[in-house]
């Protein structure tokens, strides 16, 4: 499969280097020098030149490509690359057989569009906007704040990803199967980067060292903190209805008050935007006693502190600058609340940024990264997560319809020496539901809903036996 990108930055960068692990043909395409000078360190095909000229983008062949993928900073340019790509396609003779997926900064562009109305007018078939998409992470990340990594599988499985730390007796220096023998309820471990930088998708004779990252398959979000006990940490207790203070009246901002206050939470936005604060207070979901809209310097201590900063339970950062976010929830963490989450660009950022107090942030560009990877993916219907923090694994979903071949056959067949099943949600006659933890012996049946873990340089080989029909 040949993959054009338009856009080297950090997104693209990141994009290029997953597929170019699953051992696909990537072109990326850019006219800044630095960026393209960073480029060159991946074994891909770098071409100078800009992703919105008809002859810069034949040069980089997107003519033969399956996928287009525009991800610059700038969303015009995306779009006009998409349109011009998938034209440069129709001319060539490939028909409508190219992929074109376009990263979109400003919602407003997208959310009034069907899928079919902006691929009619802009050329665009899928689009990725981590603003749209962030918040869910972000509130579930909280939630087990510690945790390097949270991800979803959908259907209330999540992929955790914690550091064992070396108070953790019942887990350092065990087998995984002593570790499950000695803590009740201790979810399955599907992937493990040591101390030493190697990634292992691990058996159950594999032993778990101080210091290593372990990623977690569960159920359901009570969970996490059992996890965290088991490796080590200590998290606060998660009140039900937690109170929330956001920093920020941007668009962002507004829609993590408006999840919060949907779920029944009372929220205070400060914002030191007089115009932003107006407009939050102007939206129809903030007619209500839940939400406090204050303008005020989010710096300011004594303003905190007047607002009762310590009595929340959660503070979130949703300003437009990463380091201006750190700052703000380095500043919170002090004056006593106990769990912060932010919301920042920069993914190396969001990786230093968690290990303020008990923090979570989200990236969003590594959002991006993942959602544009699923949608190259999405042949196989369902969910993509490449692990940041253990980058040569990846969580998958995929469905089993009807007339599949592996309907019938034990997992041990899907899995053997190629991935590893963590779950089965499945689906009865009656319309009952059930998660099955898989086991080798298990049949598959039509309507399967899985969850497997894979490496990354396997992925072609899993989907195709996931395609097999």
């Amino acid at each position: 499969m040949r993959i054009v990108i338009g856009g080297a930055g950090e997104v693209g960068r990141g994009v290029a280097k997953a597929l170019r692990s699953e051992g696909r043909d990537v072109v990326l395409i850019d006219t800044d020098p630095v960026a393209i000078k960073e480029a060159q360190a991946l074994d891909v095909l770098v071409v100078q030149g800009d992703a919105t000229l008809r002859a810069d983008l034949m040069e980089a062949e997107v003519q033969s490509a399956e996928v287009y993928i525009a991800a610059t900073e700038r969303d015009e340019i995306n779009m006009i690359s998409c349109a011009l790509a998938r034209d440069i396609s129709l001319n060539s003779g490939n028909g409508s057989s190219l992929m074109t997926i376009a990263r979109i900064h400003d919602a407003s562009l997208i959310s009034d569009e069907s899928n079919e109305e902006l691929t009619r007018w802009s050329g665009v078939q899928h689009t990725v906007c981590s603003d749209m998409l962030v918040i869910k992470d972000l509130k579930v990340g909280i939630r087990g704040a510690s945790m390097v990594e949270v991800l979803s599988l959908g259907k209330d499985a999540w992929v955790s990803v914690v550091e064992v730390q070396p108070t953790a007796d019942q887990l350092v220096h065990s087998t995984l199967q002593e570790a499950e023998d000695k803590v009740d309820g201790l979810p399955r471990i599907f992937g493990i980067k040591g101390p030493d930088g190697k990634s292992i998708i691990p058996t159950t004779e594999t032993v778990i060292s101080p210091h290593a990252l372990v990623a977690f398959a569960t159920i359901g979000k009570h969970t996490f903190r059992r996890i965290l006990l088991a490796t080590g940490h200590t998290p606060p207790d998660f009140p039900e209805n937690p109170r929330i203070m956001i920093f920020g009246a941007t668009r962002l901002g507004r829609e993590i008050a408006k999840s919060y206050i949907a779920d029944g939470c009372r929220v205070t936005v400060i914002s030191e935007s007089l115009e932003n604060a107006n407009e939050l207070a102007g939206r129809n979901f903030a007619n209500t006693e839940l939400l406090d809209s204050i303008h005020g310097n989010p710096m300011d201590p004594d303003l905190l502190q007047e607002l009762d900063i310590a009595d929340h339970d959660i503070a979130i950062t949703a300003l437009k600058d990463d380091h201006a976010n750190m700052a703000v929830a380095l500043q919170a963490t002090e004056l006593g609340v106990d769990r912060v989450g932010m919301v920042l660009d920069d993914s190396q950022m969001a990786q230093i940024a968690r290990r303020i107090g008990q923090s979570f942030a989200v990236s969003r560009r590594r959002v991006a990264i993942n959602y544009i990877l699923r949608h190259v993916h999405s042949k196989v219907e369902g969910n993509y997560h490449l692990l940041s923090s253990i980058p040569e694994i990846v969580g998958m979903s995929a469905i089993l319809k009807p007339d599949h071949k592996m309907i019938g056959k034990k997992v041990s067949e899907l899995e053997y020496k190629l991935c590893r099943l963590a779950f089965i949600h499945r689906t009865s006659p009656n319309g009952s539901e059930s998660m099955l933890r898989a086991s080798s012996d298990l049949e598959f049946k039509e309507g399967d809903r899985l969850m497997l873990f894979a490496k990354v340089r396997d992925i072609e080989t899993v989907e195709k036996r996931l395609l097999r029909s």
